[in-house]
């Protein structure tokens, strides 16, 4: 009887340790580089880097909306790990955002990272950490002091604040304020931006390149993940090889994203 109990034991315990492999799973590991294509290069402490280090959590997780709800995204081929509130803010453009001021954070340079409302008006954290709030004024944000200085017991609250303000009063429009044009190849942690309302944000998670000929042009395929509307779960959409043009097309957007829609982060 005891062996029993043991063997028992011995199979739970691997089947933990197998969930838990799955669940530490990053980009890099679950999603190798297209047959015939290499990674391209990045830069250690890059946001591309830091990028192609996220969680994937297990095969199957599905997207849920912000309260919940399973989504139906057939197009979904990993849920990537990162907080969703329970607000309906965290959306496409706003996930690409997220994700910058993560990696930001985790670097311990938030004090320099700001973001753009769509009026124009400039939200950085350094402002928040300070005890200011940003409050909508007809076209335009206002500044209203009188919160207390984000401490080390605090920081999460007040990041958590300063991140659904800018979700609130930022989007795809906006981030032409916060990203500069791409002409010519992309690289991870690159967007493709269709500014609108509606429009769409799609985070170059990760690239890899191939060469046609000895010292000829390269081709790539990107591996793309969005938000969505309503605020979902991030997740990652697959490969995708722009056209001989340069666009880029994908299952979850009517629209092809052309290449002025390549933007990156300043």
């Amino acid at each position: 009887m005891k062996s029993v109990v043991v063997g028992v034991a011995v199979v739970v315990l691997l089947a933990a340790f197998e969930a838990q492999a799955q669940r530490s799973g990053v980009i890099t590991a679950r999603f190798e580089a297209p047959k015939g294509f290499t990674r391209v290069e990045v830069d250690d402490g890059s946001f591309g880097a830091w990028l192609r280090q996220r969680t994937i959590l297990p095969e199957g997780t599905p997207v849920r909306s912000f309260d919940g709800d399973v989504v139906k995204a057939p197009w979904n081929k990993g849920v990537v790990e990162l907080e969703l509130p329970q607000k309906d803010l965290q959306q496409c453009a706003d996930t690409a955002i997220r994700l910058y001021a993560d990696y930001h954070r985790e670097a311990g340079t938030l004090a320099s990272t700001s973001f753009h409302a769509t009026s124009g008006d400039e939200m950085p954290w350094a402002r928040y950490a300070r005890g200011e709030r940003a409050v909508a004024d007809g076209n335009a944000l206002t500044w209203h002091a009188g919160q207390p200085a984000a401490t080390a017991a605090t920081e999460g609250n007040v990041y958590r604040a300063w991140l659904d303000d800018v979700f609130m009063y930022a989007g795809s429009i906006s981030l032409a304020k916060d990203t500069v044009a791409v002409d010519g190849n992309l690289r991870p942690g690159d967007l493709l931006v269709q500014p609108g309302s509606p429009g769409h944000v799609l985070v170059v998670m990760d690239v890899a390149e191939q060469r046609v000929s000895e010292g000829g042009p390269r081709r790539q395929q990107l591996l793309l993940g969005q938000g969505f509307m309503p605020a979902q779960s991030f997740h990652v959409i697959g490969w995708f090889a722009p056209d001989d043009d340069g666009a880029v097309t994908v299952p979850s957007w009517p629209r092809a994203f052309g290449k002025q829609c390549r933007r990156r982060f300043r």
